[in-house]
């Protein structure tokens, strides 16, 4: 059975992480937990937005604030990865671990209750 384009993307962050590759890492856990966001939304049978902060706001709206603002921040931390001239540091990607863990708990429990 092959995985999920999600839980790719999560593994290669995984990976990178070992690796030392935080900028990669970060991009990769955002853009998975963007993905689960997405086929759920699909699954409600709803349009997905192509902004992120409406995107976010499917969770606020579903009664997951929190998780939504840490989608934000996941966004956030992605737009330094990939555009500024800052890296990401070896903690922030370790905290975006975290964050997307939470994320996708919420969405998880959304799904076993739709």
């Amino acid at each position: 059975m092959s995985l999920k384009k999600s839980e790719v993307l999560y593994n290669e962050a995984l990976k990178d992480i070992e690796e030392g590759n935080y900028n990669k890492a970060a991009s990769a856990i955002y853009f998975s937990i963007r993905k689960e966001l997405e086929d759920f939304v699909l699954k409600i049978q709803h349009n997905i937005p192509k902004r992120d902060d409406k995107l976010a706001n499917v969770l606020k709206y579903l009664g997951f604030e929190e998780e939504s603002e840490l989608f934000m921040e996941l966004y956030e931390l992605r737009k330094k990865a990939d555009y500024l001239d800052e890296s990401v540091s070896k903690d922030e990607v370790l905290d975006a671990i975290k964050k997307y863990e939470r994320i996708l708990s919420a969405i998880k429990n959304l799904r076993s209750n739709s």
